[in-house]
């Protein structure tokens, strides 16, 4: 009657102060006496899974919720008292590392009421299983398994059967460095440059003494009419691995197409089009004294060289020949 149910909020509210205070064993006796009062409020039954949960017995918290929830429904209780049962048996079930079961808990939570902490909570238990998941998928054998089958595919032509190979490997070793190399090779085979220049990056941050990364990558610039940047490459590459062949085979390369060799004046006044995309180079046009060297570079070629023995000014002049900015005859 109503007097129970009275009791039995009455016993909560004392529940609630032990609670607060941390008396857990306080707590659940009011509670239990709330819940014997009142046996259809689920409510009740919710603060018992609390105090499990503050006990460290998950378990036991979700087998309580489970039930709490049994009675709510039969009971038609509250969105709001369904929605927090959800939300305690999601908390339980990421203590006890049952990941799935906890997102579709935290979903049932966010379909009674909408609630940002709970999304939060759910976006949570989404990477940690994803993390999961991940981790438990490793296995550098089998990475170098999948890159012996990607060579073989590239060697037959195959680029994209190779691509799908290699990246396999990757989600299986991604600190192996050769992986990102050999994807980024096949990438350059189907011309998809953005991702050839993103695996030729990663490899290097992974490896930053293999040269072949920086070969590679300079080969995807002079591609891209980028002459300056892969100019750049080249020098980061011969900083860590001083005296590498290929790398000063590709250097001669690029100094080639600095110097134009080969090309029409229409595809010289593209290179430089292509150039004026690079914030570098409109940095360096627009900054107030590069405008002046110029000019002079113009008028004055004899003042020009004075300008030259300024390393900055120096660096900025060939980083503009580099990209055909600055025509040499």
């Amino acid at each position: 009657g109503v007097g129970e149910k009275e009791e039995a909020d009455a016993e909560k509210a004392m529940g609630n102060d032990k609670y607060k205070a941390k008396d857990f064993a306080g707590a659940m006796s009011h509670y239990q006496k709330a819940h014997t009062l009142d046996p259809t409020n689920m409510v009740y039954m919710n603060n018992i899974a609390a105090v499990l949960f503050a006990e460290g017995k998950y378990q036991e918290c979700v087998d309580q919720v489970e039930k709490a929830l049994e009675v709510g429904k039969e009971h038609r209780a509250a969105f709001t008292d369904l929605g927090k049962a959800y939300s305690r048996l999601g908390n339980a079930l990421v203590k006890l590392e049952r990941l799935e079961e906890a997102v579709k808990a935290y979903d049932s939570s966010l379909m009674e009421v909408k609630d940002g902490q709970v999304e939060l909570k759910r976006r949570t238990a989404i990477r940690m299983k994803e993390d999961r998941d991940e981790k438990a998928y490793l296995d550098p054998e089998k990475a170098e398994e999948e890159r012996q089958k990607g060579n073989q595919l590239f060697k037959e032509g195959k680029w994209v059967d190779a691509i799908s190979a290699y990246t396999e490997g990757i989600k299986r070793d991604p600190t192996n460095h050769l992986l990102y190399s050999n994807r980024g090779q096949t990438y350059i085979k189907v011309m998809d440059l953005g991702s050839a220049l993103k695996d030729c990056d990663k490899c290097i941050q992974l490896k930053p003494d293999f040269p072949r990364a920086y070969a590679r990558k300079a080969n995807v610039q002079l591609l891209c009419k980028q002459a300056h940047k892969a100019k750049e490459t080249v020098e980061e590459g011969l900083a860590q691995c001083p005296g590498d062949a290929e790398l000063k085979q590709v250097g001669a390369k690029v100094q080639q197409s600095i110097m134009g060799v080969g090309l029409s004046q229409e595809e010289r006044e593209a290179r430089a089009q292509e150039a004026m995309k690079d914030p570098a180079i409109v940095n360096i046009m627009q900054d107030p004294v590069m405008r002046d060297v110029l000019n002079e570079m113009q008028t004055n070629p004899a003042a020009a060289q004075k300008h030259m023995m300024n390393p900055d000014i120096a660096r900025k002049v060939e980083t503009l020949i580099a990209a055909g900015i600055i025509q040499t005859r």
